[in-house]
């Protein structure tokens, strides 16, 4: 109840008792933010409260804005993938991969220790697509509970999750940490094996399992191979589409406009190679994440992009940059003046 005379909080609104009762974070603090296999400077915008999501998570939920992105990257996340920003955080998030343990390293020294859902595992750093364990949940519904906090209710949508192993994960985090803190670019591009060709042997690769595998006798049906023939099409396109929205770094991005004009009439699938198609295999449940599918066709996507996973992981280890080339003084001018 408020007090006679006091105006009652709006919607968009939440009073100075509920910020410091339920939520860690207030409105503008910069925190830690879990996107993808890292954590970035992220400013607090807003903050709510689920109390109903059929299949994702209840509790607090905070509207981020990661610093120096645009603010279409704008999300709403679980407490659960934020971090205080305070120095101790900031090592343990850049020294991930030395431990060997994930974000679980990092629950010694947060408040809030980012687990992409609470998994001890480093696969659980790709994103909350893996595992969702729920946040506590309020009991009660609606405003009753916390004077001004907004409350929604979602409708149930699937989910997918691939399955990345440590070492690629471990592989992933190297990548961001040579690209952002050393400015080291992949070398050369385009990349000697390229999507394309990893996808062609993909292709094949699926054909030749479907064909060995149960009463096939080493044959199938044209339909079946069409049906692999068009999955694998479909994930040149997510990749195509994909790539210079979701799977760039900002120092890689002067680069991709570089090969672009470059090779005007070359797909991006034929210049990037396994490094950024792995990229898309993590980020995938994030880009479908929401979207309307029937149940048969997610679970469908969600084994093809595990068994590319596997096949990346198994198959393709050489295909992987051994090294990396350290960007140009007029490089990094360019990359400076964005």
């Amino acid at each position: 109840l408020m007090a006679k005379g006091k105006k009652q909080a709006s919607s968009s609104s939440v009073s100075s008792s509920s910020d410091s009762t339920v939520f860690k974070y207030k409105r503008g603090e910069t925190v830690l933010c879990f996107h993808g296999p890292t954590a970035y400077p992220a400013q607090i915008l807003d903050f709510r409260i689920l109390y109903e999501n059929e299949g994702g998570d209840v509790g607090p939920q905070y509207q981020v804005h990661y610093k120096g992105w645009n603010k279409k990257w704008d999300e709403w996340v679980s407490e659960s993938r934020i971090l205080k920003m305070t120095e101790e955080n900031m090592a343990a998030v850049a020294n991930t991969k030395s431990s060997n343990a994930g974000p679980s390293n990092v629950t010694a020294v947060s408040t809030n220790p980012e687990s992409m859902e609470n998994n001890n595992d480093i696969n659980s750093i790709a994103s909350d697509n893996n595992k969702s364990t729920k946040a506590p949940i309020l009991k009660g519904r609606g405003p009753k509970n916390v004077v001004g906090i907004r409350v929604f209710k979602r409708a149930r949508k699937n989910k997918i999750s691939v399955n990345v192993s440590n070492q690629g994960m471990l592989r992933l985090i190297d990548e961001w940490q040579w690209n952002t803190r050393n400015q080291l670019l992949v070398h050369p591009l385009p990349r000697p094996n390229t999507v394309d060709q990893i996808l062609e042997e993909f292709c094949n690769f699926q054909i030749e399992e479907l064909k060995n595998s149960g009463r096939n006798h080493g044959r199938i049906s044209k339909t079946q191979e069409t049906l692999i023939r068009e999955q694998v099409a479909g994930v040149r396109e997510y990749f195509t589409e994909s790539l210079p929205i979701y799977l760039l770094y900002r120092f890689e991005r002067q680069q991709y406009v570089e090969m672009t004009e470059k090779y005007p009439k070359r797909p991006t699938s034929s210049i990037y190679g396994a490094e950024h198609l792995m990229r898309l295999v993590v980020k995938i449940p994030d880009l479908v994440h929401g979207v309307q599918m029937k149940e048969q066709k997610a679970e469908a996507l969600e084994k093809l992009f595990n068994d590319l996973a596997k096949f990346l992981e198994t198959h393709c280890q050489l295909c992987f940059a051994k090294q990396y080339e350290f960007a140009a003084p007029s490089y990094i001018r360019v990359i400076w003046e964005y």
